[in-house]
């Protein structure tokens, strides 16, 4: 964060009254900042605690302004560590790392924490600006994903210990051939079939590190078709996989040279989804499956397992045992052995999607968290420099929310919240990005959008919000409206920072103006001379 100067009074020609004002505006950015700020002196005394200190310890800045921070942390703080923070504070030593605090009201939250020397005008180092934010749920989902990784990596030991099992297999029936001349045929026709095992058992084994590898469900769909395809050739089939609602299965792969398959199926269209296990149909049984549409077809429906429930379903066309309504037992064991691989694989990769979607959305709203729009806006925004094409952000603020809350509760502010949150992924594309931004507010990132446009998607999403019906727990609301700012990139800052302040500036600029409109950003202004510099 480098070294903060205050030179709020450095000139002694400066008036008092503009002094003041400059203190204002930097408490202001201070309190607007989105994170908890800590002021200390060189004794480690407090000196400035913002909203978000409050918010996120339990403190008010009365209660904390003037005291140590040793009392302050009593119990997550020993005396050994707050000896180091002095020590730190008194060499204007910059730092940055993840500890656990403890709340006034008992609870212990993840933090990170930076801290950076506050000099004067003069240079003096006169005390450390800490700035505090709560990781507790970013690092829970990281703690998760790992153990994920960690489960995924074992699986894959296993697969690999499999392989190496049936090498040794192989190697000892070998020595078999070489000691039994006498049995050549016979031993021939085994190392044939071994030969078949081990070939099947390095197409699943790649297909396993492939689907351990994958970042993506269609990735691994693409991977099952090919690996179908080099198991049983000419053979035509599907892969289907639930929903989320699991009321159907969907087509998601399709291999060989038969008819298209049905886009979606019930389960109750299919006698091995009813039943649970492989349904086998020689040409000449009776027993189909509605999906089954070519009579006279051999085939055979897989469900696909993993973790406990049906993920989906493997439909191949393949010869069936007239007599045992079977296919043969090597196909049959090549069939166990994809689906053994295939249903744990994908249920992982279902499992790591619901971990990334934790880390990047908003639980309550479904939309997309702040760290994940600062992210994307630093994306499009390089994206941006490159095309030459603008990018628009709209920034939303619910009118009267806090007095809404009180009137109602806290239910209905958050049935509010997702209503709002549903009315805007109804007026964006696929290419914009609509995200939480924090309590209340809420924006859109709007991708080869200029001001014009912004300001007339802003206005149909004003109007859309204003006319919404709400009824909660048989209760009627009131419809809500909300304030926007909009700005534009380059136009209204070259940097993010700039960027969503001037969007932000609109949007105190259309609360001032009486709320439930949509005002513009301003024209960026030269900085002016003796500016005071913020916090980076």
């Amino acid at each position: 964060m480098g070294t903060v100067k205050t030179d709020v009074f450095r000139r002694t020609e400066t008036p008092l009254s503009e002094a003041e004002e400059r203190a204002r505006a930097l408490e202001q950015v201070l309190a607007q900042i989105g994170e908890a700020v800590i002021v200390k002196d060189m004794n480690a005394v407090v000196t400035y605690w913002n909203r978000e200190a409050m918010s996120l310890y339990g403190y008010s800045p009365e209660e904390a302004i003037g005291q140590p921070l040793r009392k302050l942390h009593a119990a997550s703080l020993s005396e050994a560590d707050y000896e180091k923070v002095l020590q730190r504070i008194r060499a204007g030593q910059p730092t940055s790392s993840t500890t656990e605090r403890r709340k006034r009201s008992g609870e212990t939250v993840r933090v990170a924490i930076r801290t950076t020397p506050l000099v004067d005008a003069q240079g003096r180092l006169i005390g450390e600006v800490t700035v505090v934010r709560d990781v507790t749920q970013l690092l829970t989902a990281e703690d998760a994903l790992r153990g994920a990784q960690a489960t995924l990596e074992a699986r894959l030991a296993a697969v690999r210990e499999s392989h190496r099992n049936l090498a040794r297999e192989i190697a000892a029936r070998r020595k078999v051939e070489n000691a039994q001349r006498s049995a050549h045929q016979a031993l021939a026709t085994t190392v044939r079939q071994l030969e078949l095992i081990h070939r099947d058992g390095e197409v699943l084994s790649h297909m396993a590190e492939l689907l351990q590898s994958c970042t993506q469900r269609d990735e691994a769909y693409g991977i099952v078709r090919e690996t179908v395809a080099r198991l049983f050739p000419g053979a035509s089939g599907a892969l289907y996989i639930y929903r989320e609602s699991r009321d159907v299965v969907e087509h998601v792969a399709t291999w060989g040279a038969g008819k298209p398959p049905e886009l979606v199926l019930t389960p109750d269209d299919c006698w091995g989804l009813r039943l649970g296990r492989p349904h086998y149909v020689h040409r000449q049984g009776t027993v189909r499956c509605r999906h089954a549409h070519k009579a006279g077809q051999s085939y055979v429906c897989l469900p696909i397992q993993g973790q406990g429930q049906i993920l989906g379903l493997l439909h191949l066309a393949l010869d069936v045992d007239g007599r045992t309504e079977r296919p043969k037992e090597s196909t049959e064991r090549r069939l166990r052995a994809l689906t053994d691989r295939v249903g744990p694989a994908l249920a992982n990769l279902k499992l790591r999607d619901a971990l990334r979607m934790l880390a990047l959305r908003d639980s309550l709203t479904g939309l997309y968290n702040r760290r994940y729009m600062e992210d994307a806006l630093n994306r499009e925004l390089h994206r941006s420099e490159r095309s030459g094409k603008p990018v628009s952000l709209i920034m939303i603020d619910i009118d009267h929310f806090k007095r809404f809350n009180d009137r109602f509760g806290h239910d209905a502010g958050d049935f509010v919240l997702s209503s709002v949150a549903r009315e805007m992924t109804k007026h964006i594309r696929l290419s914009d990005m609509a995200c939480r931004y924090g309590g209340e507010e809420m924006a859109v990132v709007l991708v080869d959008t200029d001001l014009e446009h912004a300001m007339e998607r802003a206005e149909a999403l004003r109007q859309a919000i204003r006319e919404t019906n709400l009824t909660h727990r048989g209760q009627s609301l009131p419809a809500p409206t909300a304030s926007f700012g909009v700005a534009v990139y380059p136009q209204h800052g070259t940097n993010i920072a700039d960027f969503v302040k001037a969007a932000d500036r609109a949007l105190y600029a259309a609360k001032e103006a009486g709320r439930d409109r949509v005002c513009r950003a301003e024209e960026p202004a030269a900085a002016p001379a003796g500016a005071v510099p913020t916090l980076a």
